[in-house]
């Protein structure tokens, strides 16, 4: 057998007996099987490849009562976001007074099993994002705009600062342009009120806040509506233009209407990274029902992972990748409004009883940079 060539992300190793038992794999072969890939494991992969690999979770997962899910999360990623934990509206349930116990014990138990911690979201105005008060609060005020401004820095003074130290990244700002356009949301509180300045607005108080952690702008649908990436690149130079300190991008990665085109997919990271900034897939899930009509949707699924992952490990400043939940039980797709009607939508690594499906082992190649 002609030695095949491992393209770890950044560095290159030829695949002989030797270098395979330094990855810890049993031994070289034509293409990635599940016992080879096996002992090294999605962690061990990430880490060799020096990728953060990131999982969403609520803060059921991490509880006593849910030891399966806790330990297959340590096992297998090496960063974790709270899915609901961290917004505003799960924090805060009244102006002023805040609930941290659930945000507490999530990122507590990242940081003890050595996990990165990313914070999402501190600000974002649909579904969830908003608490249920703001409306309220803001209509009573003699000054809206001031007493926005006023309440985003508490907020910020109060999360971030609490969390100093222990998040390593912050969405800061979540889904400011509007769902598949180039302009802001109109729809949106904080730019109807402060303009596009709450967004330097908001980074400037964060950076102050946690001088450590990094910045990001998270945005959904930019990776199939290429009018909505320019606009995304475009805002960012703008608030960079204005001095605000932005540190990265996130491309969420929700592909839920089609499938993620590679070469496109790596061409946005190449053009984030070109900027000086880093680029992280942040929300990502690939809806099995999508390839219904392949022969083998199971295996058509794992390419379409292998292909995220490849992407982002071909351009240096792509951090890492966060998948939107543990396993197919628990993704938010099968109650969302959208893909409802397509559930069970099974859009992630493990089944719905915690086993790795196919795409699992095509990330774990990809990591290792297993060539066929």
């Amino acid at each position: 057998m002609l030695p095949l060539t491992l393209n770890k992300a950044r560095r290159v190793v030829v695949c002989t007996g030797m270098a395979f038992a330094l990855l810890g794999l049993a031994a070289c072969s034509d293409g990635p099987d599940a016992q080879s890939l096996g002992p090294v494991g999605l962690n061990g992969a990430a880490r060799q490849a020096g990728l953060q690999v990131g999982v969403a979770l609520n803060v059921s997962a991490v509880a006593e009562t849910a030891s399966e899910q806790r330990r297959s999360a340590v096992r297998e990623f090496t960063s974790v976001t709270a899915e609901n934990a961290m917004k505003w509206a799960s924090l805060a349930p009244a102006p002023g007074r805040y609930e941290f116990g659930p945000a507490d014990q999530l990122v507590n138990a990242a940081l003890a099993n050595g996990q990165r911690v990313r914070g999402h979201t501190l600000f974002w105005h649909r579904l969830n994002g908003l608490p249920g008060w703001l409306e309220a609060e803001l209509g009573q005020a003699s000054d809206r705009a001031g007493r926005l401004r006023e309440l985003m820095a508490n907020h910020i003074d109060t999360v971030v600062g609490r969390y100093a130290g222990q998040v390593a990244q912050w969405d800061v700002i979540n889904e400011p342009l509007s769902i598949v356009g180039a302009d802001l949301d109109t729809d949106n509180v904080f730019s109807q009120l402060l303009g596009e300045q709450y967004i330097d607005l908001a980074l400037l108080h964060a950076h102050a806040a946690d001088p450590s952690a990094e910045l990001y702008i998270n945005e959904t649908f930019t990776e199939f509506v290429p009018t909505k990436f320019d606009a995304l690149l475009a805002l960012a130079q703008r608030v960079l233009d204005r001095g605000a300190p932005l540190h990265g991008l996130g491309l969420q990665g929700h592909f839920f209407f089609q499938p993620p085109d590679a070469g496109l997919l790596q061409e946005q990271l190449q053009r984030i990274a070109a900027m000086g900034l880093k680029v992280e897939i942040t929300e990502l899930d690939i809806p099995l029902p999508l390839f219904n009509a392949e022969p083998d949707p199971l295996a058509a699924q794992a390419g379409a992972y292998a292909d995220v992952f490849n992407a982002c490990l071909a351009v240096p400043l792509c951090s890492g990748i966060t998948v939107w939940g543990l396993d197919d039980a628990n993704t938010w797709l099968d109650s969302f409004e959208l893909t409802q009607a397509s559930a069970p939508n099974r859009p992630l690594l493990f089944d719905d009883q915690l086993r790795a499906k196919p795409a699992y082992d095509s990330v774990v190649a990809a990591l290792l940079g297993v060539m066929r």
